[in-house]
């Protein structure tokens, strides 16, 4: 939340932007200057005047229930996960309250295509569901074996600790992070 909020303030304020200006920092990357009235990617902007209160309300509601189920937490995973999600929509929540939208500033296209402009706490929000992806079937795995009778407890452990600490291609992170 906190990278969040300093990195819209300083193209914000620094910048000294005007909405719709633009900054091409590679081929395929732009810095613009973009007020998000709408929820994620523009939609419903036209609803504007009647939806920032219900925005805000129904958000705030949403970060409430996702804190609930952080704290709820069996894995470090899910508490990382909803961490992400959770410093995400409230970074979005800020700018929703304080300035009535949400400023997005990275805009990603490649010949003609051209994906929707965001911030950094849509990326947060982004990282937080795929952890919470990943970790939910790492966790089910572990779950299924342990039902099926296959393993003793100190098997199952010893299964869920070596899928903590391998990478997705199945090498162990420790020798990942030396190389």
């Amino acid at each position: 939340m906190i990278v969040d909020q300093l990195s819209k303030w300083w193209f914000i304020e620094n910048l000294r932007w005007k909405p719709g200006l633009m900054l091409k920092v590679t081929s395929f990357l732009n810095m613009v200057y973009t007020w998000n009235y709408g929820i994620s990617f523009g939609l419903m902007r036209e609803y504007y005047q009647y939806s920032n209160a219900i925005f805000l309300i129904t958000n705030t509601i949403i970060v409430c229930y996702l804190y609930y189920l952080m704290i709820r937490s069996k894995t470090i995973g899910s508490f990382v996960g909803y961490s992400f999600v959770i410093g995400g929509a409230v970074g979005n929540l800020i700018d929703r309250f304080f300035r009535g939208a949400v400023f997005d500033f990275i805009h990603f296209h490649y010949q003609n295509y051209s994906f929707p402009v965001f911030n950094l706490a849509d990326c947060f929000i982004t990282i937080g569901v795929i952890i919470l992806i990943e970790d939910y079937y790492s966790t089910k795995k572990v779950i299924e074996e342990k039902a099926k009778g296959n393993y003793d407890n100190a098997k199952i452990e010893a299964m869920a600790e070596k899928i903590r600490n391998t990478d997705k291609g199945g090498n162990d992170k420790k020798d990942s992070l030396q190389n």
